[in-house]
């Protein structure tokens, strides 16, 4: 979640995400995942990357932990969210938190489907799947990783990363991310 509190942290990630070595050690910390959870984290924008990184560092005492915050922001697919989708619900998170979430409501309400990416893609391109990705970003990864086998705990704390902890590792993840 988005506060005023944590602006710090978001400018931090901001100037972890031009590091000309971000790459290199996103390559080197994915080694802890799967394959396909590899790929996934590796297909993410520069500046989920480093805030994935920062938040994974900060749990970094608890591999299977450090393994969710790698990949706690992997719903946010490329394709679907832009920059500036990005900044608005930002924005409106910190301003009008109220209007994001009557936004939100009414892109829910017109999304179709049983799970998160079907909902996705029943959308329109632009502002409005932006929305949706940006809100549920959290159960499209759960969705994702489910599909190619990983536990069972992993999909939990993704899929549940942005709602209310119900145990202490979900709460570091989440304190951890909410920081950042």
């Amino acid at each position: 979640m988005n506060t005023w509190r944590n602006l710090p942290g978001k400018a931090y990630v901001a100037a972890a995400a031009l590091h000309p070595r971000l790459r290199a050690r996103a390559d080197k910390a994915a080694k802890v995942l799967s394959r396909e959870e590899r790929e996934l984290f590796l297909s993410m924008k520069r500046y989920d990357l480093a805030h994935s990184l920062a938040v994974a560092d900060r749990v970094r005492d608890d591999p299977f932990l450090y393994r969710a915050a790698l990949l706690h922001d992997a719903g946010k697919l490329p394709s679907e969210l832009g920059l500036g989708t990005r900044w608005l619900f930002t924005a409106l998170e910190l301003a009008a938190p109220g209007l994001l979430r009557r936004l939100c409501g009414a892109v829910e309400e017109k999304a179709e489907g049983d799970g998160p990416m079907e909902r996705v893609r029943s959308l329109p391109r632009g502002i409005r799947r932006g929305l949706y990705v940006q809100a549920h970003h959290g159960e499209i990864a759960a969705e994702l990783l489910r599909a190619w086998g990983s536990e069972d705990e992993m999909v939990r704390l993704v899929e549940e990363h942005q709602h209310t902890p119900r145990d202490a590792r979900a709460r570091r993840l989440r304190d951890a991310d909410d920081a950042l």
